[in-house]
Parts: structure tokens; sequence; C-alpha cells
């Protein structure tokens, strides 16, 4: 019987590269790079985007182009084709589950807990400022309303999942990326209880991984500044990166932002509970 599959997500520089890995290490959870499933236009599937795309999931997960193109066209759907690649990830890995990590999955919770009902999923949370300053640093999405928008779709909604999705107790998970990087052992813990899984201190440490950033610049020629921080052992230096990084015109904006959209209490919420602040 196939076992609970896991959605890892969380806004983007929020540390889902970070989590993900650090569950690999369990023996019994399979995990790799993101897969953007929900982005799959599966009435196209035959299409030589999706081929470019079957063979970047190949490189990702050391398959050859044509088993993956193999598996979706056996499938149905978007989600029976995350299900039949994942399951031989982990086949594969040698074993009995697997994590999925993208951070959009948060806002497609909704679609996962109708694929899959018994899924779990793990939303990593950051001090939306420091979020910010790494997206500034990027010169990526740094304009505030972009940010909002991308926030809110993640962040914002994820914390409502509880009153307005979640199936039940065991489906969702919060954790805080500043108190993963501070007392990783601690919190990831409480993840694998979450998970019900046994305890295995090869998940309560992370001592760097350079695969992962080899393998996206080959496989699309651009390098990941999140892989890049990925090759170094766990640490909270870029925790509290915020008041070096930014104006207060910019926090202003920000906050501004979201407060309009009507997400205001959670801004607050989050940056108020943040174990940097």
């Amino acid at each position: 019987m196939a076992r609970a599959p896991i959605f890892v997500g969380g806004m983007f520089k929020s540390g889902t590269s970070l989590l993900r890995a650090m569950l690999g290490q369990h023996s019994a959870i399979a995990s790799g790079l993101e897969t953007y499933w929900f982005d799959w236009n599966w009435s196209a599937r035959e299409s030589e985007a999706m081929k470019v795309m079957y063979g970047r999931l190949a490189h990702f997960f050391d398959m050859t182009a044509a088993e993956v193109t193999t598996m979706a066209m056996a499938s149905d759907s978007a989600e029976k084709f995350l299900s039949t690649l994942m399951a031989e990830v982990a086949r594969r890995q040698g074993k009995p589950r697997w994590a999925e990590k993208t951070p959009g999955n948060i806002a497609h919770a909704d679609r996962i807990w109708k694929a899959w009902p018994d899924a779990q999923i793990v939303h990593i949370i950051r001090d939306p400022r420091d979020v910010f300053a790494s997206l500034v640093e990027a010169k990526k999405w740094d304009s505030p309303d972009e940010f909002a928008e991308r926030w809110i779709s993640t962040i914002g909604r994820g914390l409502r999942l509880n009153a307005e999705l979640n199936p039940s107790p065991k489906s969702y998970m919060a954790i805080r990326y500043e108190s993963l990087t501070a007392a990783p052992e601690k919190v990831m813990r409480g993840v694998i209880e979450f998970l019900g899984e046994p305890w295995e201190a090869a998940a309560g440490q992370f001592s760097g991984r350079e695969e992962d950033f080899t393998k996206v610049l080959e496989a699309t020629g651009k390098a990941s500044t999140t892989l890049e921080r990925l090759k170094a052992p766990i640490s909270g230096e870029r925790v509290g990166i915020w008041p070096q990084v930014l104006s207060e015109k910019q926090l202003a904006d920000i906050k501004g932002a979201i407060g309009k959209r009507g997400y205001g209490d959670i801004y607050e919420r989050v940056t108020a509970e943040s174990p940097a602040a």
C-alpha cells in the first residue's frame, strides 16, 4: 500500500530547499528537486515544451527522458504522472514514501488534498522582511506589489488553511525558517513526528549538498543562488538581514501592499512571531 505523500512549500527564499534536503536524509523519505507539477499543461503533454520538461525531470531524478516520457504518456492527469514519477524516485532510492518540494505547493493545497486526501503538507515560513531583502539582492520579484501577490499566495493563504481547507490536524504543519536554522534537530524532530516516522539523527542535521546545484545548472544553464547556498552547512547567517538591505520606505511599501490586499493581519502576525524579531 502506498504511503501518504509529503508536499513541502512556502515563499521563495524561505528555506524550502533546505527543508526538502533534510527530509530526504531520512531513510523513509525520498525527495528531489522541484517539479512545478501544478504548472504542467496536461492537455498538451505531447508538445515540444512538455518534452523539454520531461528531459529536465529525467536529469533531476537520474532517469532517461524515454522513461519519463513513457510515464507521462500513460498518465491521464498531472497528478497521476507526479504520483508515478515520485513513486519511481522512491523505489530507486529504496524508500517507502516521497516528498515533493515546489514553493507554490501552498497555493495549490486544495488541489493536493483533492488528489491525495492523505497528503501531508509542511509549510516553512520566513520573516517577510528577510524574504523581500533576499529578493531585492537577487533583483527578482522585488517590486512591493509583485512581492505582495506572491507572498499572499503562499504565506497568507497557507496560514488560513486550517480554517478553510485542512481536512485534518495531521494534514498541515507550519514551521519557521529562523527556528530551523537555530535549532535544526529540535524543529526536525517535530516535523518527523508530524509525518509519523521514527526519529533519525540524519534528518536533524545538514552539512551541505552540491549535487542539486550542479543538476539544475546542467539542465537549465542557470545558476540558482538558493542551491548555491545549499552547498554549505546549515547556518543562521541569513536570518535578520533586512535592516542592512531595506530602506524604511521599502518596508512601508511592502507592508502597505500586503495590507491593501486584506492580509495586513497575517503580515503583522508573521513578523511579530519571527524568532529573529
